[in-house]
């Protein structure tokens, strides 16, 4: 990408879009899980405990999810489901929580030890059954939290294949 539109773009960003003041979108995406797991395994941290991690959108908003642990090493690869259970509500709870279903009562039983590993990312975390992903947190890392304040609501859903992003944000006019 030209250099001169990346560095417009940041500008834009850092002043909070006054550009666009006044702007509004609403968007679809759809997501392949090709692409869905592309982006995982650019981002998620293999190594020390974690070999693999997939994921298999389905339809009626459950996530299929395959889990191949590093050590120890005898361990198979496991599979779960999850299943959204709410939505974020932003802009002051951006939590998108899901439950576990498959082997989730083995989960459960291994969350403190997850956690102590850190196998899971900032923002990712297990409360007994639940998987709960906070954006902003998520978001933080990539230095793009003040996104969320342009966000008026996200919606993840699924269908075979593919997960689903609503998306409806704003820019507000500059006072």
């Amino acid at each position: 990408m030209d250099p001169r539109l990346v560095n417009l773009i940041a500008r834009q960003q850092a002043a909070n879009f006054p550009g666009l003041s006044g702007s509004e979108i609403q968007a679809t995406l759809r997501i392949s899980a090709d692409l869905l797991n592309e982006a995982i395994a650019a981002n998620v941290a293999s190594g020390a405990f974690l070999r693999e991690l997939t994921v298999e959108p389905r339809g009626g908003n459950h996530l299929g999810i395959r889990i191949k642990l590093a050590k120890p090493a005898f361990l198979p690869t496991f599979s779960l489901t999850l299943l959204i259970e709410r939505q974020p509500q932003l802009p002051a709870d951006p939590v998108l929580v899901m439950k576990l279903s498959g082997v989730a009562g083995m989960i459960g039983l291994a969350a403190p030890a997850i956690t102590s590993f850190k196998v899971l990312p900032p923002g990712v975390r297990l409360e007994g059954d639940r998987v709960l992903i906070d954006l902003r947190t998520l978001l933080q890392r990539y230095g793009q939290t003040a996104l969320l304040d342009h966000a008026e609501q996200l919606q993840v859903t699924t269908e075979e294949g593919r997960l689903i992003l609503l998306v409806h944000a704003r820019v507000r006019p500059s006072s």
